[in-house]
Parts: C-alpha cells; sequence; structure tokens
C-alpha cells in the first residue's frame, strides 16, 4: 500500500449478483460468462491500488457461483477484497464462504497517508431479514479502528448502508439495524471519513459532520466503477461508466432472467450521487 504523500486509488464496484444458470431460465451460461468476464476485465482494466466489491458479489452464494467468480477474478491476479452481502451467505454458512473465497472476514489495512477497513454488515442464511447487523466483537474492533486510525483519512466498506444516510437506508431492511450503535462509533472520527456501501441499488452520497457516505448502485443495473483517489488534499470519488451497448444488454438480459433479483426501473441518481470531493484538513503540528 502506498506511503505518506502518495496518492492512493481504490476501484470499488456494487452488488454483481453472479448468478446459477437453472434450466427455467431464459439464460445460456455461454451468456452469463460472456458478460460476466467482460465487466470484470472492464474492472481489472481501471488503474487502481485496490480492487474492491461492495458485496452480493454472487447471487445466491452458492458454491459454483463463488467459484465461478473468483475463477474470473483470479485470473487478473490483482489485489482484490470482497465485503460479504446478505446474497452471499445465503447457500452456505460463513466459514464455508470464507474458505472457498479466502477472504478475511473483517480486516483493516493502515498506511501514513489513510486507514482502510472491511466489515461484514450480513446475517447468515437468515432469508426473512436482509437487513444489517454488526455483532459486539466488531463494534468494539471498528471503535478501536476508528481512534488509532487519529487524524489520517478512515474509508469503512460495508455492504448495508448506515441508517439514515444514503437513499433508501432509513427503510425498513435497507440498513445496519439502527439498534446498533454505528454513529456512536463512527462520531469519535477525527478529520474525515468516508462510509462506502451498497445494498439498496441506488447511488447516492449523503454528508453528517465530518463523514461522508457513498452508496453504490448494483452492476446489473449500472455498469460503472467508482474509483477513490486519496491524496494528501482531498478524497475524491469519480464515476468511471462502461459505455458499451452490448454490456448494457447483456446485463439487461441477466437482470431479467435470474430470480433472488429485480432490476431497478427507477433513476438510479444524479451526478451528485457519483462524483464529490472531501477535503482533508491538513494536520496539526504541536510546537513545543
Amino acid at each position: 500500500m502506498k506511503g505518506a504523500g502518495e496518492s492512493m486509488k481504490i476501484a470499488v464496484i456494487g452488488d454483481l449478483h453472479y448468478p446459477t444458470v437453472k434450466e427455467e431460465y431464459v439464460l445460456s451460461q455461454q451468456k452469463r460468462q460472456i458478460f460476466y468476464e467482460s465487466f470484470m476485465a472492464h474492472f481489472f482494466s481501471v488503474p487502481a491500488d485496490l480492487y474492491v466489491s461492495i458485496g452480493d458479489l454472487t447471487n445466491f452464494g452458492t458454491r459454483d457461483e463463488l467459484e465461478g467468480i473468483y475463477t474470473i477474478i483470479d485470473q487478473h491476479q490483482k489485489p482484490f477484497v470482497h465485503v460479504l452481502g446478505n446474497h452471499d451467505l445465503y447457500a452456505m454458512r460463513r466459514e464455508e464462504v470464507l474458505q472457498i473465497t479466502k477472504q478475511d472476514r473483517f480486516h483493516s489495512l493502515s498506511t501514513d497517508s489513510a486507514v482502510l477497513a472491511f466489515l461484514d454488515t450480513a446475517q447468515e442464511q437468515n432469508y426473512e431479514d436482509w437487513g444489517g447487523t454488526l455483532s459486539l466483537e466488531q463494534q468494539y474492533w471498528l471503535a478501536d479502528v476508528v481512534e488509532e486510525s487519529g487524524t489520517r483519512p478512515l474509508l469503512v466498506f460495508g455492504h448495508h448502508p448506515v441508517y439514515g444516510t444514503t437513499k433508501n437506508s432509513s427503510k425498513v431492511k435497507r440498513s445496519i439495524s439502527p439498534d446498533i450503535p454505528m454513529w456512536d462509533i463512527l462520531n469519535k472520527k477525527q478529520n474525515a471519513g468516508l462510509y462506502i456501501n451498497g445494498h439498496n441499488h441506488f447511488n447516492s452520497i449523503a454528508a453528517r459532520e465530518q463523514w461522508t457516505f457513498l452508496q453504490i448502485a448494483a452492476v446489473l443495473d449500472e455498469q460503472a466503477v467508482r474509483v477513490i483517489d486519496i491524496s494528501e488534499a482531498m478524497i475524491s470519488i469519480d464515476y468511471v461508466p462502461f459505455v458499451d451497448p452490448n454490456l448494457r444488454d447483456q446485463a439487461r438480459n441477466i437482470g431479467e432472467s435470474i430470480d433472488h433479483f429485480s432490476l431497478n426501473t427507477h433513476r438510479l441518481g444524479t451526478q451528485a450521487d457519483v462524483k464529490y470531493a472531501i477535503p482533508l484538513a491538513a494536520p496539526t503540528i504541536k510546537i513545543t
């Protein structure tokens, strides 16, 4: 990872929903592979130091889905982090999923210039409640990460939004449970923090005191990537759409064919919901 004074770029995608192809689908395995191989090649072609899936990488978390998408990911040999979404934990237990993905459940990366924290907000095999949670273990851990980050920028990646921040995050099952004291934890942050999530399939940016909240739409609705660039002066959020009619048509065909997913029929957001700049306060120098 980059050190002090160096810009760090992170490319992030929203809910991917790589699906099993069932007999009843009007979708072939070949067409599924063409889209996902093409989209992931576009994603990994974006210059970045780290590539992140914000959860729901798979459509139901089956072994064949996880192994299928990771076969594509591994071909690119790029540093990749997959935070767990609720769809990733429907078919199998968390331990089984992590064995396949070889990812940590939650963890942090720390450099001189920024701290990155990756959460697991998903409930395991809960088909009735797709809302988010955060274990006590993670709450204590995140509180420590917030404190230890000091004045360095802190970026937190979780599948579910913090309640009452980005679009639809105040609706039932659309956020981390409001009973979880997320704001009490995050509000201890010195200087700027950025929380990045998916889940609600809308683009949205919201600001609350020292925190900015970035929500990313689902890939089948919009073939695009967010690039987060961390420099000494600011955190900039850029929007990189893949303008490809074939890719768009392939995504729509998949979205119309599979279960456990519905294409978004509403406008996904405005320019203000995809591009943003967060100025960073200069660190205070004590003179003795």
